[in-house]
């Protein structure tokens, strides 16, 4: 059996790795647009912040690695057409060679693309997104050691990891333009406006509710204008989402932002056809049906489960709760499941609770105040999501709500279980148990 697999990065190589693993005898394809092959791209703000210095740590394995396992790597091939008759892919190559390869099964993990801004003056310099580890290079060079005022369009978690950045490599002045009236989105307003003084404590001026109109300047950028006013801005990053990598998978059913929808066993609508990553849906264990998350957790755990899929063994990633986690400066965000707002939104009768707790005993050094919010079944109290934050010692806590959401743990539950104590670490009512007991 032939199997293809269109994209080289977490999803893709994850599924060949595990089709070779478990049938040795299946050819296994790879095509890939770039020459970059299954790098983190979570650590790219680190590496512009200076934290990391080695842009290579980044990089997991090469094309070497992949082809010592059997695995055949065509990199700079693009993928442009799919004949789900004929089974065959087709496409262009960087030196403009038109190719063809045929498949029995298929799986697309093309992953996305950065989003965009289409303003005037959107084409100059110093303007940049950040996908790829040279966009990350590109980045730092243009900021690190410049005292250069930078504009970062967007404040969404990613956008909020590249103002940290900017504030670690000090630059002159950091403006975060959001079109919408917080930051954070997908958080309640008490955590957004949180991580809006966290920034502006360190000097950044955040700007809500401003769409941004047009790029200033001559080859270079040197403004951004908004529907408020101007600001001088020697560099931007556009922050703005991602869109998937799909136009070239016409014919699939697909969600209303192009991803690939998918059932649990990333079975696309199309027979032999399977998608994966940041390019398709994820099934949402409490909503029951495709959502998009384009998270390297679900890319590595999908991409393994459809390898499985793809040789035929049943597999199932049907337990996706959006759970993320962040750094802003100094305080630490995270979030799994539903707001009280977006379970109602579904139809879901919820409340929530938002509880202050400390970390451990004040008497241990280094104490600080965790707050966490849950949501829950108003009547059965079925836990439905969690929002926390606080200084150190927050945002791994969103891990055992996340396994308590996904076992559907009431807060009752929760409350007693049998978590560890010792004063370093924690009270004898942890933080979390305390939150939970709250819940009325």
């Amino acid at each position: 059996m032939k199997i293809v697999v269109i994209g080289a990065n977490a999803a893709g190589m994850s599924a060949a790795s595990r089709i070779k693993r478990r049938e040795a005898a299946c050819e296994v394809v790879v095509l890939e647009a770039t020459h970059e092959v299954s790098y983190g791209a979570c650590g790219l703000p680190y590496y512009i912040a200076g934290i990391n210095d080695d842009i290579n740590l980044v990089r997991i394995r090469s094309v070497s690695d992949f082809e010592k396992n059997g695995i055949v790597m065509r990199t700079g091939h693009t993928a442009e057409r799919i004949d789900y008759v004929q089974k065959i892919v087709s496409g262009t190559t960087d030196t403009g060679k038109p190719f063809s390869e045929s498949y029995d099964r298929l799986l697309i993990a093309s992953g996305a693309r950065a989003r965009q801004l289409p303003v005037p003056g959107a084409e100059k310099e110093k303007i940049f997104t950040l996908k790829t580890p040279q966009d990350a290079e590109r980045i730092r060079e243009a900021i690190e050691h410049r005292r250069c005022n930078v504009a970062i369009i967007g404040g969404g978690a990613i956008g909020l990891e590249l103002a940290e950045a900017c504030l670690l490599q000090r630059v002159k002045s950091l403006r975060i333009i959001e079109a919408a009236s917080q930051l954070l989105p997908g958080y309640d307003e008490e955590f957004a406006r949180a991580a809006q003084e966290e920034l502006e404590q360190h000097g950044a001026r955040v700007h809500l509710n401003e769409r941004v109109s047009a790029f200033c300047g001559e080859d270079c950028v040197a403004s951004v204008a908004t529907d408020r006013a101007e600001y001088e801005a020697d560099v931007v990053i556009v922050s703005i989402g991602v869109v998937p990598n799909t136009e070239f998978a016409t014919g699939l059913r697909k969600l209303s932002n192009g991803a690939i929808e998918t059932n649990a066993s990333m079975q696309s609508s199309e027979p032999y056809v399977f998608a994966a990553g940041d390019c398709a849906s994820v099934w949402h264990a409490l909503l029951q049906k495709p959502a998009y998350f384009p998270l390297g957790t679900y890319a590595n755990k999908q991409g393994r489960l459809a390898g499985d899929s793809l040789v035929g063994t049943p597999a199932s990633f049907s337990r996706a709760l959006g759970t993320v986690m962040l750094r802003c400066m100094g305080l630490e965000f995270a979030k799994t499941g539903l707001t009280e707002t977006e379970a109602k939104r579904e139809g879901i009768d919820a409340k929530s609770v938002l509880v202050r707790a400390h970390s451990h005993p004040s008497y241990f050094p280094g104490a600080c105040d965790i707050e966490i919010k849950l949501c829950y079944h108003a009547d059965s109290r079925v836990l439905l999501g969690a929002q926390l934050m606080g200084e150190r010692e927050t945002a791994i806590r969103i891990d055992p709500i996340a396994v308590a959401i996904d076992r559907g743990m009431t807060t009752d539950e929760l409350g007693f279980a049998d978590f560890g104590y010792a004063p370093p670490f924690a009270g004898v009512w942890d933080a979390i148990a305390v939150a939970a007991n709250a819940a009325k």
